[in-house]
């Protein structure tokens, strides 16, 4: 294999998906391999992938096994990419030294840093211990699971007593993402709006029936408005030094159960050097490499509260790319090059300052929910094309573009 040379395998063919594909493509002419158990039409049809549909190669097993049995087909270094399924980049991260071994490159941080800080409840310890802002939060406990430090904002509750006189709207979701994927629950929700006591004890009850073994998080509400959320992604060297980072504000997000917290609409060009501040503390004292996503909520105060890290680039990381860093040059340089300072990329790629507006939706939709200051930025970014959805490629086939309209349709009508 060469030392300089790399073919990259991309897990899950959603978004993120193909903004990988076109990426590589744009950048180093390279297809991308995507393994897939889904057929999602504006990814397959692509002409910068090579599409591989395998049964059930989310599931462990079945990944590490095509991992095992594929490693010689390939005349230059494999780097694999997570996707946006938690699950995947556990896996990679799991058996990363064995992966690697066999000769892959496996952008992913170690397994016992992976499965502290996905772990909301660990994460909010860290903020609570780091002076992170983050939501006040209730953690019940499934199967004995308790946090072991508490404080102010952060404390374990086993009564339901004590969610009787809790101030209704509030926010229940799960502490462990990758755990809640697999879980049989009823009514099974990424994030559930609980507006009174007795939705919460269901909940509660069905959770305790099922195979979920970590904690229910049972936050405040600190908004309702899309408006109020940020997304931050950052990439920093082995010792946690952040070598860039770009923030964005949201303007809309999926509304449905399993899509909710996913940006639609995303405004950059003001970056939030706040927001940056707080996650190079994290990143930091993790020492944490590689790429990292925050998601950041703002109170009816505007006072930024962070929700939860992504071991990983998030669905829409295409963003980075609007900003001005093409967000997979740090992956190449850094784990095939080895350039641990990321010298080879320009000082704008680095600071990665474009304003931008990535959006998955019409110039209509977009106006229709901003606010007043907002609508008048997006209006006039669409109106000078300073915008771009992922999946709308002036250099892919028409197929592909058909695929992508038709998806996008479909956004339009059901998503929001």
């Amino acid at each position: 294999m060469s030392d300089t040379g790399f073919d990259p395998i991309v897990l899950g063919a959603d978004t993120l998906g193909y903004s990988y594909a076109r990426e590589f493509n744009r950048i180093y002419g390279k297809k991308s391999i995507v393994l897939t158990s889904a057929n999602i039409a504006y990814t397959k049809t692509s002409s910068f992938v090579k599409y591989e549909n395998v049964k059930d190669i989310d599931k462990e097993e079945v990944l590490k096994k095509w991992l095992e049995d594929n490693i010689k087909r390939f005349k230059e270094k494999p780097i694999v990419f997570g996707g946006t399924g938690d699950w995947r980049i556990r896996t990679l991260s799991k058996y990363k030294d064995h992966f690697e071994e066999l000769g892959y490159c496996i952008p992913a941080i170690d397994f016992e840093l992976l499965d502290s800080i996905s772990q909301k409840d660990i994460f909010y310890s860290d903020c609570g211990r780091l002076g992170v802002p983050y939501p006040k939060t209730l953690v019940w406990g499934f199967k004995g699971y308790r946090i072991e430090k508490e404080y102010d904002d952060l404390k374990n509750v086993d009564s339901f007593e004590a969610l009787k006189d809790l101030k209704y709207p509030l926010i229940a979701k799960p502490s462990n993402s990758a755990d809640w994927h697999f879980a049989d629950i009823p009514d099974q929700q990424k994030i559930y709006k609980i507006e009174k006591y007795e939705k919460l004890e269901q909940v509660i009850k069905d959770l305790e029936k099922s195979p979920y073994s970590h904690a229910l998080l049972i936050q405040e509400m600190l908004s309702d408005s899309d408006e109020s959320l940020h997304t931050v992604t950052t990439f920093s060297d082995s010792e946690g030094n952040m070598l860039f980072g770009v923030t964005g504000d949201v303007i809309l997000q999926s509304h449905t159960t399993t899509g909710i917290g996913n940006p639609l609409v995303i405004l950059g060009g003001n970056k939030r050097k706040d927001l940056l501040e707080y996650a190079s503390r994290l990143l930091k004292d993790w020492k944490y490499e590689g790429y990292a996503n925050f998601d950041v909520m703002d109170d009816a105060e505007g006072k930024p509260h962070f929700l939860e890290i992504n071991t990983r680039p998030g669905r829409n990381t295409y963003y980075v790319s609007l900003a001005g860093c093409p967000y997979v040059k740090p992956f190449i340089e850094y784990y095939i090059k080895g350039d641990k300072s990321l010298s080879a990329l320009t000082p704008d790629e680095l600071a990665a300052e474009n304003e931008f507006l990535f959006s998955m939706v019409s110039k209509e939709t977009a106006m229709s929910v901003a606010n007043d200051e907002n609508r008048e930025k997006i209006a006039k970014l669409f109106d000078r094309l300073g915008w771009q959805n992922p999946l709308f490629n002036d250099a892919d086939n028409l197929i592909q573009k058909m695929a992508a309209k038709e998806y996008i349709k479909l956004t339009e009508n059901k998503f929001i």
